[in-house]
Formats: structure tokens, C-alpha cells, sequence
């Protein structure tokens, strides 16, 4: 067998050697093209499987272009992948837009049709005056017109904590949920729609998480519907003195209409502390547990500024942010109110510096301190009873008294500032010494002169049933209060049916009273 011989042992070898040779002469270019024909039809003829070998480099280079074109058409193909991404959604959305939502407040859908109020023309304006004096110690645009957003729950509670007292409302009482009210946007407790929900805890829910299904729900049991007590919440603004507030909810949901300014929030905080403050110390607290989950209060002022114990903070894209506080320092306290702020933070730290230059100011004004207003007669409730877990105190709930026996009724008349009633055949109420302990009282008011308070008595009076005007008594007695003397109107020794009964004959009429029972604490010369 002869030995194997390779065909290329060499590179200069692989092809003919005449065509090796012709590259070896002079310098002759015109046969150029013959070497290179030559030259490729040799290697590919003689070297055969040898010669590709050979080849390896210009192999090389056409693989590189070809990966080079390969990721030339990848990223091209990607590119046109992400722009068709990019505009698939838009167009998918107009091709089937979402569902519709159901069962949304009528508050909700209003939002998404927002026109703005031409009144309001700003969102920031602030206000810090002295409690005890009214004395207004620092202000920009107090009096223009701005939108209140979740601020309009003081009134709610104010109104709340009214008829707590004159008995239409007890802490424990199970309000309905209505649709409305577990419809409501956020922020929220979180309702089932047919389910009930305490007093107490709604006014807390209000207090702290600020609510709106708690507003809409305490709003329909005093108002029927959240229209009503919206003009309710109006006239009672009137009666406070706040002159330009307007009312259209309960909770301060966007409405174009509903307004106010910064000094009649700051009227109604006074309001607060006056009237109630034996229902004030519920805006302090910072955390409510509602069915084992803590609501949190949106004022962090209370935990971050020395002396705060108050009120309300609210927000709406067209109000910015709100905010109304109380605070006691050096035995003064300074109602404050900031609206408009750019975001919590820019708020509290303006209020903070409202604050500190207004106690500064009272502080060389040299302003009286502040006195804390009398627990009033009327109080069925103390700040302890909102405390979850508590047992409520035992109260009337409107509706469901039983008739008790009528309370003794004197028979003699004082020889002085006895009324006539405007009546033909009814009986006119006689004027008695101090009522009985364990009977019950209509108080009408308190007012600065004995004639208003009088007056009051008069109208009153020719509201009631004949029965009630048989069994009552008036009495207008004189009580010291923040150191003013009031007149107290009172129509006394009914029974309790009598008591609750006269008072919601009163409220219908627009005549704001309180159905109470005579104790010794609250009527100190009782018999």
C-alpha cells in the first residue's frame, strides 16, 4: 500500500505550480485576473478537504457580517415591538372602554365633573385669634371665600353633640346603614349596606379617620337625607355668626357651593369649646379601635406641637390643605386655621409658626387666660363614655320611652314675672319654684335678659300639646356662665315622655331645645 500523501502541505503549494510560479516574475499586472482564476478553480479542485482549512480567515469574516446583519434585524424587529406595544392600549381602550361603576354616591359622581366656584379665587388664607378674647392676633384673607373640604365635619359634630343633648341621639344607639352612606368615597370606616353602626363610633370614625360613610350616616338619621341636614348644618351656621359658610353635604366632598372662610371656622371651633366642652376633649385623641382596627387621626399636630389638643384637618384637590387646631400654652389657648396648604407637612409647619408668634403676641398683649367654659346643665355625656369598650350610660332613645307618672306640679304663682301665653282655650303654663328631682325639663335657651328669655317661653309654650301645657311649669332662672349672667328658659316638671315629646315638636318648628331630667347635680336647688 503506498504511503498517504497530502495534497497542501503547505500553503504556497495549494493550487498549480505555474500559477506559484507567475507570482514570482516581474512585475506583470496584465495577467493578473488569470492568477486569481487560477488560483481559486486550483484550490478548489486540488485541496479538497485539506484546502478548506485554508479558507479559515475569509470564513471568519463573512460569519462576523452575517451576526452583525442578524442583530441589525433583531433590534429593528424589537424597536417596532415596543411601538406597537405603546399604542395598543389607547387603541384597545377606545375599542372597549371599561365598565361603568355602580352604586357610587351622588357626592362621588360629582367629582369627575368639577367646575370651579369664580367666588373662590384662591386656596391659602390663615387666621390665629385668642380664645378667651376673640382678639385676632395674625390673619391673611380671613374673610375670602375658600372651600372647607372635610373642616365641614365640625358642623356635623357640632350638630351630633347637640342632639345628644336634648336626647334625640344616645351613644348607643344602632344606626341603619343606609346604600348612601356605604357608597360613600374615601376616606371611610368601612359599612355594610344594611348593617348598623353606634353613635359613638361614628362620631369617632369622624374624629379621627374623617369619615364620609360616618358623616352620611349620622347626617340621614338627624336630617332624613344628607340634603336636609345640609341646610340644617347652613341655619346653624347663621345662629353661630358664621356669616359666609354655606353648606351642600355633611362631609366635605367637593361641591362648588359649599364654602366658608377662615374665621368662621375659627367661630365654630369657639363654638366647639363653648357649647360642648365637656365633648371637646374627643378631638384629642389620636387612635379609635373600630371592630379591632385602629382608625388613626389625620392631626399630627397633636402629637407634634406642644399644648395642641384640637380639632380638624381636611383636604380636596380644590381646597388644599386644612386644617383648624386649638392650643394651650402658658395658660392661654389660640384657635388657629390654616387652608390651602401645599401638602401636610407645608400646613403644619405654617401652623406651628401662626401659633408660636400668636402666643408670643398674646403674651405681650399681656391677653386675660383662658377660662374653662362650665360644664352646661344639658350634658348627658362626658368624654369618658367615648372611650371603645366602655359601657354607655343609660339614655333616653327618642321613640322608645315609656310614659311615666307626671312629676308633682305646684300650684302657687310667684307675685312676679308671671307670662300670658298667646292661646284661647289651652291652658297656660304656671310659673314654679325649683322643679323636683327625678322629674324632667324642656330647656329652651339661655339668653343675656330675663324679656328674651321670656319671649322664648311664650313661643315655646304655644307649640306644645294641651297635655304638655297642663303638667308644665316656667321657670326663668339666672346661672353664671364664663363669667356672664344668662337667663335660663325652662319649662319644667314633666314627665319624660312629656320632656322628649315637647322637645321634638320644638325641633320641628326650628326651636332648638334639650329634653333633660332634673338631678341634683345639674339643678343645684332641686327638690
Amino acid at each position: 500500500m503506498m504511503p498517504l500523501r497530502l495534497p497542501c502541505s503547505f500553503r504556497t503549494n495549494c493550487g498549480n505550480s505555474a500559477t506559484v510560479e507567475k507570482l514570482h516574475k516581474g512585475r506583470n499586472f496584465s495577467n493578473l485576473q488569470e492568477i486569481a482564476l487560477s488560483l481559486w478553480w486550483g484550490t478548489r479542485n486540488r485541496c479538497n478537504l485539506y484546502g478548506v482549512f485554508e479558507m479559515t480567515p475569509s470564513l471568519r469574516r463573512y460569519a462576523v457580517s452575517f451576526a452583525w446583519l442578524a442583530a441589525y434585524i433583531f433590534v429593528s424587529a424589537l424597536l417596532f415591538a415596543v411601538d406597537a406595544d405603546a399604542q395598543g392600549p389607547s387603541t384597545q381602550s377606545r375599542a372597549a372602554p371599561p365598565k361603568r361603576t355602580h352604586g357610587l354616591s351622588r357626592a362621588h359622581r360629582h367629582v369627575s365633573s368639577w367646575i370651579p366656584n369664580p367666588a373662590v379665587t384662591a386656596k391659602d388664607s390663615y387666621l390665629i385669634v385668642d380664645a378667651n378674647s376673640g382678639r385676632e392676633l395674625d390673619s391673611d384673607q380671613p374673610d375670602s371665600l375658600r372651600h372647607p373640604a372635610s373642616l365641614t365635619k365640625l358642623m356635623t359634630l357640632y350638630l351630633t353633640f347637640s342632639a345628644l343633648d336634648s336626647g334625640r341621639l344616645s351613644l348607643g344607639d344602632a344606626l341603619s346603614v343606609s346604600s348612601n352612606a356605604a357608597n360613600a368615597p374615601p376616606t371611610k370606616m368601612g359599612m355594610t349596606p344594611g348593617g348598623t353602626v353606634i353613635v359613638r363610633d361614628a362620631i369617632m370614625g369622624l374624629v379621627t379617620r374623617s369619615a364620609n360613610d360616618a358623616a352620611v350616616l349620622l347626617a340621614e338619621a338627624l336630617g332624613g337625607t344628607e340634603e336636609q341636614f345640609a341646610r340644617l348644618m347652613t341655619q346653624k351656621a347663621r345662629q353661630l355668626g358664621l356669616t359666609s359658610t354655606v353648606y351642600r353635604n355633611a362631609s366635605g366632598l367637593p361641591n362648588r357651593e359649599q364654602v366658608t372662610t377662615a374665621r368662621d371656622m375659627a367661630k365654630l371651633a369657639h363654638a366647639l369649646l363653648r357649647d360642648f366642652p365637656h365633648y371637646y376633649p374627643v378631638f384629642s385623641v389620636q387612635s379609635y379601635l373600630y371592630h379591632g382596627h385602629p382608625l388613626e387621626n389625620h392631626n399630627h399636630m397633636l402629637g407634634n406641637y406642644p399644648g395642641a389638643d384640637g380639632l380638624k384637618t381636611g383636604y380636596t384637590a380644590a381646597s388644599g390643605f386644612n386644617l383648624v387646631m386649638s392650643a394651650v400654652r402658658d395658660n392661654r389657648r389660640l384657635i388657629g386655621v390654616v387652608m390651602g396648604g401645599d401638602s401636610p407637612g407645608q400646613r403644619d409647619r405654617l401652623m406651628a409658626e401662626l401659633m408660636d408668634r400668636g402666643f408670643a403676641t398674646a403674651q405681650q398683649m399681656n391677653l386675660s387666660p383662658w377660662t374653662t367654659p362650665r360644664v352646661p346643665p344639658s350634658a348627658r355625656y362626658a368624654a369618658a363614655n367615648f372611650v371603645p369598650g366602655t359601657a354607655i350610660p343609660d339614655a333616653v332613645r327618642v321613640g322608645q320611652v315609656v310614659r311615666a307618672e307626671p312629676a308633682p306640679t305646684a300650684n302657687a304663682l310667684r307675685s312676679t314675672g308671671s307670662i300670658r301665653v298667646a292661646s284661647t282655650a289651652a291652658t297656660v303654663p304656671t310659673e314654679a319654684p325649683a322643679p323636683a328631682v327625678g322629674s324632667w325639663v324642656i330647656q329652651v335657651g339661655s339668653f343675656s335678659d330675663q324679656r328674651s328669655a321670656q319671649l322664648a317661653l311664650e313661643r315655646a309654650t304655644s307649640i306644645l300639646s294641651d297635655l304638655t301645657r297642663t303638667h308644665a311649669a316656667i321657670s326663668v332662672d339666672e346661672v353664671q356662665m364664663a363669667q356672664k349672667t344668662f337667663h335660663r328658659a325652662r319649662l319644667t316638671n314633666l314627665s319624660q315622655a312629656e320632656a322628649i315629646d315637647g322637645c321634638k315638636r320644638l325641633e320641628q318648628r326650628k326651636i332648638y331645645c334639650a329634653a333633660l331630667e332634673v338631678t341634683a347635680w345639674n339643678t343645684p336647688d332641686a327638690r
